[in-house]
């Protein structure tokens, strides 16, 4: 695509292009980063995603093969004062072309975005502490599951559910201390495994939810995070879901399955025979824990990402601290370029975060400090703990600065 130095010719060239993205190509809605709005781009059959600007997003979305290059032109200088030359569009319909955007695409340049999107994934986020190990084509199951097993996120069936999962998290919170009691020692590895399973099928959920909106999920296997080896399910597609209603029911569906599950065996632990209560009891206690932990919003689970979803923000616990960051050491001047809706989330969920993880913290520590001292005394104790928090200290100040490079 070449532009003509003739302003006749450039304003001919903005009447006739009617270029169009792929069908393939998804732009999702505006998600507020820190003082920023940013879109992702979703390309389903390459697999790679893009981050833009609301300005790009607006242009992109509007990129159907009817409307003429002026047409979108004048809309956009309606919207943001500014009118675009075909200099301008050049340089963007370049940059989509790079990426294979545009309609017709390469075949072979698809192939080759996908093998890059592909590989950027398995490098990602890997240590010695995390590391993803996808299966081959597990993802490409989740359609056929959806399609069978779909029904049970149906709103009718999903509601009665979930309340009734919520009853028995109430009734075992109360029976907390008898359920553990009850619990017998062998029958431990059983109910481990069985709890395993139960949070593969949680993983599942987000994959068959996110099926169930018009995305796939791009990777399930087995994930390493110290100390823990669990399944996991990446659903990128969720933020290109326009309505925050699909977003925050995708995030929930783990949930879901976990509550789901627990009404039966809470029904045979009431009223089963008496010889299962010790591996129900088992089983109730992991389910339960699993759903009260992921609700936490503080942790990067479910509840963090519901959140997450409701507020359309991106990155919320990281910008989070950015924020709490730039108001310790500049004080209001550094947080001015803040929305006032950001500067009230950022600060609500820094407040919220601080007074439910200090605690826990501090209890941490001072079971950690009791259980040293009572092996090697008090003093041996502090200089520990000392330690301890300095290797900490550099194993966050590594993974800060690593992240900055990667980004």
């Amino acid at each position: 695509m070449t532009v003509t130095g003739s302003d006749t010719s450039d304003a001919a060239w903005l009447e006739d292009a009617r270029p169009r993205l792929r069908s393939a190509v998804r732009v999702g809605p505006a998600l507020a980063r820190g003082p920023a709005t940013i879109h992702y781009v979703a390309d389903a059959q390459t697999r790679a995603y893009f981050q833009v600007g609301p300005r790009e997003a607006f242009l992109m979305g509007r990129l159907d093969g009817a409307r003429s290059l002026a047409d979108i032109g004048a809309e956009y200088a309606r919207r943001f004062g500014r009118r675009l030359d075909a200099a301008h569009w050049q340089r963007l319909l370049g940059l989509l072309a790079d990426r294979q955007l545009l309609d017709p695409a390469g075949p072979d340049e698809l192939a080759l975005i996908r093998e890059k999107a592909e590989l950027a994934r398995r490098s990602e986020g890997r240590s010695a502490l995390h590391r993803r190990m996808p299966i081959p084509g597990a993802a490409d199951l989740v359609p056929a599951i959806g399609r069978r097993a779909g029904w049970l996120l149906h709103p009718a069936v999903a509601a009665p559910l979930a309340v009734a999962g919520f009853a028995i998290c109430v009734l075992v919170t109360l029976n907390w201390p008898s359920l553990y009691s009850s619990v017998r020692p062998e029958w431990a590895p059983l109910a481990a495994l069985l709890a395993w399973l139960m949070y593969a099928l949680h993983e599942l959920g987000h994959g068959v939810a996110c099926h169930r909106y018009g995305g796939l999920p791009t990777q399930i296997g087995v994930m390493w995070r110290f100390p823990l080896i669990a399944p996991y399910c990446k659903v990128d597609d969720v933020v290109t879901f326009p309505s925050a209603r699909q977003r925050v029911a995708t995030a929930f569906a783990g949930i879901y399955v976990n509550l789901a599950l627990l009404v039966p065996l809470g029904a045979l632990w009431l009223w089963g025979p008496g010889w299962s209560r010790p591996p129900l009891a088992a089983l109730l206690l992991s389910g339960v824990t699993i759903v009260l932990v992921n609700l936490l919003p503080v942790l990067r689970l479910d509840g963090y990402h519901m959140l997450e979803h409701a507020t359309s923000t991106a990155d919320l616990q990281g910008e989070s601290f950015r924020f709490a960051a730039a108001f310790l050491r500049h004080g209001p001047a550094g947080v001015r370029a803040y929305p006032r809706r950001a500067r009230w989330l950022h600060a609500s969920y820094t407040l919220v975060s601080v007074a439910v993880l200090a605690p826990v913290a501090f209890l941490v520590v001072r079971l950690w400090f009791e259980t040293l001292a009572g092996l090697w005394g008090a003093t041996a104790a502090v200089l520990l703990l000392g330690a301890e928090a300095v290797v900490v200290g550099a194993l966050l100040r590594w993974a800060v600065l690593r992240r900055r490079r990667r980004a």
